[in-house]
C-alpha cells in the first residue's frame, strides 16, 4: 500500500514512519540502564557481566552494520528497515523471557543485530528523501526520536522499578518495532536507490509523491543503473580523506563517554550518593535535557551548520567532564554530578550525537554511500562496545572522577582535531562526487 495524499503529507508521513526506527533504537539501548540494577540484584552479576549485558547489543550492532550496506544497496532501504524491526521484536521477546544470564545476553545480542541495521538504514533513507535545505533537520528527527526512546525507557523503568519488573521493561520495546514494521508498507522507496538500480520510472513516481525532484528538491535524473559498489571501490571513489574522517568521527562520538553516560546514568547517579530510585529520577532529568537539546539541534542544524555544533558540543563536553572529575575529587557528588551529567549529555546531543549521522550521509558520493555509511556505522558500534564494556571496570580502578578525566582528555583532543580537519557540508546536495577538499560554507 502506498500513500496517495499530497507530496507534503506523504513526505511528512514518510519521515515520521522512518523516524520510529530512532524510537526503537533509543528504547533498545536505554532500557538496559533501568533494568540493569534489577537484573544484577536477581543474578548477582559482576562488573564485567554488567558491562556485557549493556555491550552485547552493541557488539551485535557492530557485526550487522557492515553487511547492512550491501543489503540496502541490493534490496532497497525499506526491506532492510522492515527486516530489522522484525528481528528487534524477536530479540525483545527473548530478552523479556530470559531464564538466566546467558539467555538474556542472547536476546540482547539479537536486539543489537537489528540496531546495527536500523541505525544505518534510517538516516540513509531519510537523507535520500530530504531536500538539501532541510536535510539536517529531517535526518536529526531520527536522533530526536532516539532521545525520546531513551527518555521513554527511563520513564518505564521508574514506573516498574518498585515492582522489580525488569522483564516488562524489556517487553514494552516490542511496540515501536511493530509500529515500524507496519509503517514500511505505507511509504515509498528511496528515489535515489530506485534510480541507482535502473528503475527510472519508479524513481520519478516516488520523487513526485515525496515532492522532491521539483520545486527546488534534488533532481532524479534519468540514467542507467548504477549497481551498489563493494567496499574497496567505494573507498577509492570517495577518497582516503573522507573515509578516514567519517571513521574518525564515528569512533570519537563514543570515546567521549557520551553513550556510557546514557547507558549507566542510574548506576552513575546511584554511585554518587543517590538511591536507586533517585538514580532513575535523575536519569529522567537527563533524558529530558537530551530531548530538549535535540529539539534545539533540529531547529538550528541547517541554520548554523554541522561544524560549529560538533566542535562546540565537544568543547562543552570536555569542560563538563572536568567538572564531574572535580566534583568527585572534592566530594561534592550527588546533585552536582546529576546536574553536570545533564550538561554533558545535553552538549553531546547538540553536537556529536546528532551531527554524526547527518555528516556521514553527506560526505560520501551516491554510489559509495551505502557501503561507507555501513562501514562508519560498524566502527561507531565497535567503539561503543569497547567503551561500554570497559566503563565499570574503569570506574573500579580509576574512580568515577578518574574515568571522566580520561573522557575529558579524549574529548578535548577531538575538538581540536576536528577544528582543523572537519569541513562544513550544510546545504550541499547529495551528488556522485565527494565534497571538495577544503572547508565549504554555504549560505543556506
Amino acid at each position: 500500500m502506498r500513500p496517495t495524499g499530497s507530496p507534503a503529507a506523504t513526505s511528512t508521513l514518510t519521515v515520521c514512519v522512518a523516524s520510529v526506527g530512532g524510537l526503537l533504537f533509543g528504547y533498545g539501548t536505554g532500557v538496559i540502564a533501568g533494568a540493569l540494577p534489577l537484573v544484577t540484584a536477581e543474578y548477582g552479576l559482576s562488573s564485567w557481566v554488567q558491562g556485557a549485558a549493556v555491550s552485547t547489543a552493541l557488539l551485535g550492532a557492530a557485526l550487522t552494520a557492515p553487511g547492512s550496506g550491501r543489503l540496502a544497496d541490493r534490496f532497497g532501504r525499506l526491506p532492510v528497515i522492515g527486516a530489522a524491526a522484525a528481528v528487534y521484536a524477536a530479540g525483545t521477546l527473548a530478552s523479556a523471557a530470559a531464564i538466566g544470564t546467558g539467555s538474556l545476553l542472547a536476546g540482547r545480542f539479537l536486539v543489537g543485530l537489528s540496531l546495527g541495521a536500523t541505525s544505518f538504514a534510517v538516516p540513509l533513507y531519510i537523507s535520500e528523501i530530504a531536500p538539501p535545505a532541510r536535510r539536517g533537520a529531517l535526518v536529526t528527527l531520527n536522533q530526536l526520536m532516539i532521545t525520546i526512546g531513551l527518555l521513554l525507557s527511563y520513564v518505564v523503568a521508574y514506573a516498574l522499578e518498585p515492582a522489580g519488573a525488569w522483564r516488562w521493561m524489556m517487553a514494552v520495546g516490542i511496540a515501536p518495532a511493530l509500529l515500524l514494521l507496519g509503517g514500511m508498507f505505507l511509504v515509498p522507496e528511496s528515489p535515489d536507490w530506485l534510480r541507482s538500480r535502473g528503475h527510472g520510472e519508479r524513481a520519478a513516481l516516488a520523487a513526485a509523491r515525496l515532492g522532491i525532484g521539483t520545486g527546488g528538491g534534488p533532481a532524479v535524473p534519468a540514467q542507467g543503473p548504477v549497481r551498489g559498489t563493494g567496499l574497496r571501490p567505494a573507498c577509492a571513489r570517495a577518497g582516503r580523506r573522507w573515509v578516514v574522517l567519517g571513521l574518525a568521527i564515528a569512533v570519537l562520538v563514543h570515546l567521549t563517554g557520551l553513550n556510557t553516560a546514557i547507558y549507566y546514568a542510574p548506576t552513575i547517579l546511584a554511585s554518587s550518593g543517590l538511591t536507586s530510585a533517585g538514580g532513575i529520577v535523575g536519569s529522567i532529568l537527563v533524558g529530558l535535557c537530551n530531548v530538549a537539546a535535540t529539539v534545539v539541534t533540529v531547529l538550528c542544524l541547517d541554520r548554523w551548520g554541522r561544524r560549529p555544533l560538533m566542535i562546540g558540543g565537544l568543547a562543552v563536553m570536555a569542560l563538563t567532564a572536568l567538572g564531574i572529575t572535580a566534583a568527585g575529587l572534592l566530594g561534592h557528588e550527588g546533585a552536582v554530578t546529576a546536574l553536570l551529567l545533564c550538561v554533558f549529555i545535553t552538549a553531546g546531543a547538540v553536537g556529536p550525537a546528532a551531527v554524526f549521522w547527518v555528516y556521514i550521509s553527506e560526505i560520501y558520493p551516491s554510489e559509495a554511500r551505502g557501503a561507507l555509511m555501513s562501514l562508519a556505522t560498524a566502527a561507531h558500534w565497535a567503539a561503543d562496545f569497547v567503551v561500554a564494556t570497559t566503563f565499570l571496570p574503569l570506574v573500579q580502578h580509576l574512580s568515577l572522577a578518574g574515568t571522566f578525566a580520561l573522557y575529558a582528555a579524549v574529548t578535548g583532543a577531538s575538538a581540536l582535531g576536528l577544528a582543523r580537519w572537519m569541513p562544513e557540508t550544510r546545504g550541499r546536495p547529495l551528488t556522485t562526487t565527494a565534497p571538495p577538499a577544503i572547508p565549504v560554507h554555504h549560505a543556506g
